[in-house]
């Protein structure tokens, strides 16, 4: 159990890493997807359904720190700014977590109390996240997130599985429901460290339903600001629009493909 926790605590940051980084290629990737005419996906609105990870990334990078923390006995790991964002009340079943309208990692404030379970074991640690009445700027949040980190047997690896089922209300009181499982791993390989993205989740708003499915293993070196390679799919109530990433060079380069066969190079 140490060895596993130690590295985590070495590979942290790489995890956070992966996660940001994630959100921010799916963002760049679909912004041009409205230029089929036989698309009916605005531009608009894939920029609205892919954003609502923004809003979740910032507070589960924090939950992460404030879980790895606590199993490395109370040694932490944040800056002190992040540090006075907010305070964690550790119990033998979980901590709390208080936000008090603060900046957290130079974005949006946050506001609002988070209880965190856990349960630890030989080859994985799981925690699940509770939200209620929990605010990212003017998005409120409301739900569960559970994350589960794990070895593989060829001990290289490093799994970071997050199980969604949230309720996400903008501003102006419009509902937008979020639910499935992505899975990011971080690959140790002899010279390289390589980040891989899988999953399937779905967006819900205004009766329309938003799917991202991961076809094709998104990958890319940790250096690299976007993925190289691999393959997603965005649908809207059967409406497909496949997104290629690229040949496994480090630029930001994508493929969009429309439903009619026609492909558009975009720049992320």
């Amino acid at each position: 159990m140490w060895i596993f926790m130690k590295k985590l605590n070495l590979f942290k940051r790489s995890v956070f890493a992966l996660i940001a980084v994630f959100g921010l290629a799916l963002n760049s990737c679909s912004t041009d997807s409205n230029s089929s005419e036989d698309i009916e996906i605005s531009e608009f609105e894939v920029q609205k359904v892919l954003a609502i990870d923004d809003y979740t990334d910032i507070i589960d990078n924090a939950i992460t720190e404030a879980f790895i923390s606590k199993e490395n006995t109370g040694k932490r790991f944040l800056t002190q700014k992040d540090s006075d964002c907010y305070s964690t009340t550790y119990a033998d079943s979980g901590f709390t977590m208080t936000f008090n309208n603060c900046t957290f990692n130079e974005t949006d404030k946050v506001n609002g109390l988070l209880a965190v379970t856990y349960a630890v074991n030989e080859t994985s640690s799981t925690f699940t996240a509770t939200y209620s009445d929990f605010y990212v700027g003017t998005i409120r949040l409301d739900g569960t997130r559970t994350f589960t980190i794990s070895t593989t047997a060829e001990e290289n690896e490093i799994n970071f599985t997050v199980t969604s089922d949230m309720v996400i209300t903008l501003e102006d009181g419009e509902l937008i429901t979020e639910a499935g499982t992505k899975t990011e791993s971080i690959i140790f390989a002899d010279e390289n460290i390589v980040v891989a993205v899988t999953g399937t989740w779905a967006l819900v708003e205004n009766g329309d339903t938003y799917m991202v499915t991961v076809t094709e293993k998104l990958t890319k070196l940790l250096d690299c600001e976007y993925f190289s390679d691999g393959l997603f799919t965005l649908s809207k109530n059967g409406i497909d629009v496949i997104v290629a990433m690229g040949d496994g060079t480090c630029d930001n380069k994508a493929n969009i493909i429309y439903p009619n066969g026609t492909t558009e190079e975009v720049t992320l």
